[in-house]
């Protein structure tokens, strides 16, 4: 199986669709295994090596994102980066009007919205709410809540459903981060991290060409910075034969 690459067509996997699906359920049914100690200690693991990864050094504004049950939990490094002075920013999925052209008539178009929780405390639930698709988001309404835009971020930390060494990211199909990726300036742009667990870094991730790298991969076992060729982690020929280490190792 060839790496495939974010600029050509041809490079492209002919089943990547398929192959994304199969990874996604295979990556579904590891992440539900782990125990809840394996998770809570890989949480704060990953959180240490994030915290010590050169892009995060300078950044003053950090777009983050409250986890889901199947990810690997952003509440401790959220809180870390809160004590250190750093501002988190979270995304909020909103219905945004869009005129077609040629159209009369509005269509809603879910679009990403970026706000910064300048507080002492941002995990407080008044700073909370949760959204139409049951995922905690900012509340926009909130005095300590502010939108900002993408080019003022200084570093990402991106969520996933898988990750592999060259920065190719497998994400939940919505394509949210790959609109967003390519909007960030180009010093933020090599400040994306892929945060996820060991279980979840594999030697090859399918990929389309509209797809987003990473440039940079941490999880509780290492950290990375993509475009290095990795021989830690094997590229199983079928995701369902076998996975990298897990935190339950």
């Amino acid at each position: 199986m060839s790496h495939a690459t974010e600029s050509s067509s041809e490079h492209a996997l002919p089943n990547s669709r398929d192959a994304k699906r199969a990874l996604r359920t295979f990556v579904r049914n590891t992440v539900a295994e782990l125990r809840p100690m394996a998770r809570a200690h890989a949480a704060r693991r990953a959180a240490e090596l994030v915290l010590r990864a050169p892009p995060l050094v300078q950044a003053k504004l950090v777009l983050v994102y409250r986890a889901l049950p199947d990810e690997i939990d952003t509440d401790p490094l959220i809180t870390q980066l809160a004590t250190r002075g750093v501002c988190p920013v979270f995304p909020l999925v909103f219905d945004a009007p869009n005129i077609a052209s040629g159209a009369q008539h509005l269509s809603a178009l879910r679009a990403l919205g970026l706000f910064a929780i300048r507080a002492q405390d941002p995990l407080c639930s008044t700073m909370w709410r949760t959204d139409r698709y049951g995922i905690r988001a900012p509340n926009p309404d909130a005095p300590c809540v502010r939108r900002v835009q993408p080019r003022e971020i200084d570093a990402v930390i991106v969520p996933g459903r898988a990750f592999d060494a060259v920065g190719n990211r497998l994400g939940r199909g919505k394509g949210f981060y790959d609109a967003l990726l390519p909007k960030l300036r180009p010093d933020a742009r090599a400040a994306t991290i892929g945060f996820a667990y060991a279980c979840q870094e594999f030697g090859e991730v399918p990929v389309e060409t509209h797809d987003a790298r990473v440039a940079w991969l941490v999880t509780e076992k290492r950290v990375i910075r993509c475009g290095e060729r990795s021989t830690r982690v094997p590229a199983p020929a079928d995701p369902t034969r076998g996975t990298p280490e897990c935190a339950d190792d």
